[in-house]
C-alpha cells in the first residue's frame, strides 16, 4: 500500500514538472515579440555602451639584464656573480610595487616629464631563475606610454639603488611607440553579450510568469482552483479567412462550424439538463470574471443547443453595458431590454422568434436582445419590471438563459442572481488570474445562488 502511494506521488510530481515545462514553452511562444524586443534592445544597449566606454590601452615595454658592477664581484667567481644577478633582478621586481606605492619614482618621472601626475600604469616583472627584468607602461595614449617608459628607465635605477644597491641595467629589447592598442575595438562582441543578456532576461521573465501567474489552463484547474465541477470545454476555433467578408461565426447554426464545437455543447447541454432535472432549475445565469472570456458566445450557443434538443428556450441579453448577443446572432441593431426597462417600448415589440433567427420552425427559441448601451444597468435590472419579465418568460419556456455582465467587475450579475436558479461561470483558458475568478465567484456567493459549474472556453 505504501509503495503504491509513493509511486502515485512520484507520478504526480512528474506530471507537475511536465505541466510546468509545457506552460513555460507555451508562455514563451506567446511572448515571442517581447523576447525579440529584449534581445534586440540588450544588443543595442551593450553595443552603444561599449562604444561610449571604450578607451584604448597601449603598452610600451622594455626588457633588461641586471648585472652587478665589477667592483662588487668577489674573487672573479662568475657563478656567485650570476646568482647575485638573478637575485638582484628578482629583488628589483619584488620591491618595485613598494617603490611605486611610496610615490618616489612617480614623482621623479612626473618631474622629468614636466607633468603634474603620471597617468600611465607602471609595472615590472622578472623571468623566474633569470636576471631578465621587464618594465612596462600602459596608457590610453601610445606616445605618452613610450615617453613615460623612457623616463622610468632613466629614473628607476637611482630609486632602487637604496634597496638593492648599485646595478647595471642593459636593455635587450623595447617595443618603441605601440602601433596597436592592447584592447582592439570589438563592439560586435558587446552586442552579442547584450543579445544573450536580453534573451536570458526574457527567459527569466517567462519563468517568473509561470510561477506567479496562476490561471485556469485545463479542466482539472476548474475543480482545483474554483472548487466546482467542470461542465465542459469549448474548443478554440482557428478561423481560416480568405477574405474579410467570409468570417466564421462561432454559433451552432453556422454550417461550417467544427464538429468538435458541436459535440462540446452537446456535452455541456446534457450536464445542465441533468442539473436542472435533479435540482429543479429553469433559469440559468451565465457570467464570467472579466470581459473578453466568451461568456456571451457560450450563452448564445447553449440556448441554441437546448432549443435544438426540443426544449422551449428564452435567451435574454442582460449585459446592458455591453450587449453583444445580437451581433453574435448576426442581427441588425434595434430596441431591446434597455428600452423595455426604460418603458419606451413593449416587450412584444422586441422579442425575436426562431423564424427571424433563421432557425427551423420546430425549434422554439425566443431572443430578447439588450438594446442600447446603458452606463448603470444594475439600477434597472433590480426593478420589479425586470422580475416580471423573467417570470413571464419562465411561464412559457423550459429554460431561461440570462447573459450577464462579468461578475468580477460589476454588480449586475449579483442583482440578476436573485432571479436565477443556478449560475454558470465561463472561464477563458489562460486568461483571467485565479484571484480575479475567485473574487467574481465570491460576489455571486453573496446572493446565495447555486454555482452549477464552470465552462472552460478556448481549450
Amino acid at each position: 500500500m505504501g509503495n503504491q502511494e509513493n509511486e502515485k506521488s512520484q507520478e504526480m510530481e512528474l506530471i507537475d514538472i511536465t505541466g510546468l515545462l509545457s506552460d513555460y514553452l507555451r508562455i514563451f511562444r506567446k511572448m515571442w515579440a517581447w523576447v525579440l524586443i529584449l534581445t534586440i534592445s540588450g544588443s543595442g544597449i551593450f553595443y552603444v555602451r561599449a562604444r561610449m566606454q571604450y578607451q584604448p590601452r597601449y603598452t610600451a615595454s622594455a626588457t633588461f639584464t641586471i648585472n652587478i658592477q665589477s667592483d662588487q664581484q668577489v674573487g672573479g667567481n662568475s657563478g656567485s656573480s650570476n646568482f647575485f644577478d638573478n637575485s638582484a633582478a628578482e629583488q628589483m621586481a619584488t620591491t618595485f610595487p613598494y617603490i611605486l606605492t611610496s610615490g618616489v619614482l612617480k614623482r621623479k618621472v612626473a618631474k622629468d616629464m614636466g607633468t603634474g601626475v603620471v597617468t600611465g600604469n607602471i609595472e615590472a616583472s622578472v623571468v623566474e631563475n633569470t636576471n631578465l627584468l621587464t618594465i612596462s607602461v600602459t596608457d590610453v595614449d601610445a606616445e605618452r606610454a613610450y615617453v613615460t617608459l623612457q623616463s622610468v628607465i632613466k629614473n628607476y635605477p637611482s630609486v632602487s639603488e637604496v634597496i638593492v644597491g648599485k646595478v647595471n641595467m642593459e636593455m635587450l629589447d623595447e617595443t618603441g611607440i605601440p602601433p596597436k592598442p592592447d584592447n582592439p575595438r570589438d563592439f560586435k562582441r558587446g552586442a552579442v553579450k547584450g543579445a544573450v543578456f536580453g534573451f536570458l532576461l526574457a527567459m527569466a521573465w517567462t519563468a517568473l510568469l509561470v510561477v506567479t501567474r496562476r490561471t485556469v489552463r485545463k479542466e482539472e484547474d476548474i475543480h482545483r482552483w474554483m472548487h466546482t465541477r467542470c461542465l465542459g470545454a469549448v474548443p478554440e476555433i482557428h478561423e481560416k479567412r480568405r477574405t474579410r467578408s467570409s468570417q466564421m461565426r462561432k454559433v451552432l447554426t453556422d454550417p461550417k462550424i467544427d464538429e468538435k464545437f458541436l459535440e462540446a455543447f452537446r456535452m455541456i447541454r446534457n450536464k445542465i439538463e441533468y442539473s436542472a432535472h435533479t435540482y429543479h432549475m429553469k433559469t440559468f445565469l451565465i457570467t464570467s470574471a472579466l470581459a473578453g472570456e466568451g461568456k456571451s458566445t457560450v450563452a448564445v450557443n447553449l440556448a441554441l443547443s437546448l432549443a435544438q434538443s426540443g426544449k422551449k428556450v428564452v435567451l435574454i441579453d442582460c449585459d446592458l453595458r455591453h450587449p453583444t448577443d445580437r451581433k453574435i446572432l448576426d442581427l441588425d441593431s434595434g430596441d431591446g431590454l434597455a428600452e423595455i426597462l426604460e418603458k419606451k417600448v413593449k416587450m412584444s415589440e422586441c422579442l425575436i422568434g426562431s423564424t427571424e433567427l433563421g432557425l427551423p420552425s420546430d425549434v422554439e427559441l425566443l431572443f430578447l436582445p439588450g438594446g442600447s448601451t446603458m452606463k448603470d444597468g444594475s439600477e434597472f435590472l433590480g426593478t420589479e419590471l425586470m422580475k416580471r419579465i423573467i417570470e413571464k418568460m419562465e411561464e412559457w419556456a423550459d429554460y431561461v438563459i440570462l447573459d450577464s455582465a462579468p461578475a468580477g467587475l460589476l454588480t449586475d450579475a449579483v442583482v440578476l442572481a436573485q432571479y436565477a436558479d443556478g449560475a454558470i461561470f465561463v472561464v477563458r483558458k489562460d486568461f483571467a488570474r485565479v484571484d480575479y475568478i475567485m473574487d467574481g465567484m465570491e460576489h455571486l456567493a453573496e446572493s446565495r445562488i447555486q454555482i452549477v459549474g464552470g465552462i472552460l472556453n478556448g481549450a
